[in-house]
């Protein structure tokens, strides 16, 4: 020990050195913590973006429910109605004597009037498999008919005769018939006959689902267009079951069923699994041919025929404007380059208040605080975000 030093200094160079030690056992257990130990993760979304999502989401649930995609989707998930009995006749595709119309204008002669796939007398398009004729009738009412391979009566289709209603004298109609397998979701689907007529009452929707079964006049199974040709009846069937039903001219004889159009209509069979089961019938008035869906789920049926649609679009379109508010406020009203004090975007000078726009107060009037201001250096001209600061003491 050196004779100069005294106790003192001792002491203090002891407690220097352990101080010493002590702050680098402390650097080295914090840089081994720091190395090994587990690290913070880098936050991959902002604050708030969980209201961004939702957003998006009601927005979404908003367009759909006010476009109603659920009837088509409702028609995707049911089952297609087939028919009660089998068609007992489907006509050859391609018989070399062609096909022919008959009917009750005409004496039911089998040969005396073919149907056309050239292009002439009533046909479209030449070659397109739709064979057509077009027949003038003198005088208005309602005409029998049938199509069938020419001279073949044995093929002929329907198995009863069609109809066809002529309105007005001197009325040119237009037969089609189409051999073949067609869509199979409607019927006929090994073919299609129609006329160019315009049908005496409206459609409905008929069958052992009503009170009266068949009841060809009752005013709660219409039929609802949906466009020129396509109509539609959705109804809730009140007990679970097996059914039959086809569509038929209101008050009238006249039916579409699984043989198309018929004095004598083949129904089609459904079945219901719960109480108040959603069916939708369907006609095509370009073909003459029904469809009935069945088997629709609840919630489906609730969305695409009830005001489900509407109740979604109105509960998303609440919860937009609840959280769109902060979300715009976040995204567009924060904006650093969009506030006042961002000053002139091209050359940073100071701006200066100038007259509004009438775009400018509508955009006040629907919450966006949005001044115009000019640029007092390079005459700049624009809109800026302008906030009431309160101060308070």
């Amino acid at each position: 020990m050196d004779e100069s030093s005294t106790p003192v200094d001792e002491v203090s160079q002891i407690s220097e050195e352990s101080a010493e030690q002590e702050k680098k056992q402390r650097s080295r257990h914090a840089e081994r913590r720091y190395r090994f130990g587990p690290r913070r993760r880098r936050r991959s979304f902002g604050p708030g973006w969980w209201r961004e999502a939702l957003l998006g989401l009601l927005l979404v649930t908003a367009v759909l429910g006010f476009i109603n995609p659920f009837p088509r989707l409702a028609v995707a998930r049911a089952t297609a109605a087939a028919p009660a009995e089998p068609l007992p006749v489907s006509p050859p595709l391609a018989p070399a004597e062609g096909f022919c119309l008959a009917g009750d204008f005409q004496e039911w002669n089998g040969s005396r009037t073919p149907l056309l796939d050239d292009g002439t007398e009533g046909d479209q398009t030449a070659g397109d498999g739709l064979y057509s004729r077009s027949i003038t009738f003198a005088e208005t009412g309602r005409y029998l008919w049938r199509v069938l391979p020419c001279g073949d009566w044995d093929h002929a289709v329907p198995e009863r005769s069609a109809w066809v209603f002529v309105t007005a004298p001197d009325q040119a109609i237009t037969f089609t018939f189409r051999p073949g397998a067609v869509d199979g979701r409607f019927w006929p689907n090994t073919y299609a006959l129609t006329a160019s007529d315009t049908l005496p009452a409206r459609l409905v929707a008929v069958g052992t689902f009503q009170t009266e079964p068949f009841d060809n006049d009752d005013d709660q199974t219409g039929l609802e267009p949906l466009n020129r040709d396509q109509f539609q009846l959705a109804y809730r069937i009140a007990q679970p079951g097996t059914y039959q039903a086809y569509v038929s001219v209101q008050g009238r004889g006249e039916s579409v069923g699984a043989n198309g159009r018929s004095m004598e209509a083949v129904p089609l069979e459904f079945t219901t699994r719960m109480a108040s089961e959603w069916v939708l019938f369907q006609y095509d008035g370009r073909s003459s041919r029904i469809a009935i869906w069945h088997q629709i789920p609840w919630w489906l049926g609730w969305l695409a025929f009830e005001r489900g649609a509407l109740i979604l679009a109105g509960l998303s379109v609440v919860g937009i404007l609840v959280l769109g508010v902060p979300v715009v406020d976040r995204r567009f009203m924060q904006r650093p380059e969009w506030q006042h004090s961002a000053g002139c975007p091209n050359c940073q000078g100071d701006l200066r208040r100038v007259n509004r726009t009438s775009t400018d107060y509508l955009l006040g009037v629907v919450g966006v605080p949005v001044r115009r201001y000019q640029c007092s250096r390079c005459g700049w001209q624009g809109r800026r975000i302008h906030r009431h600061h309160h101060h308070h003491r």
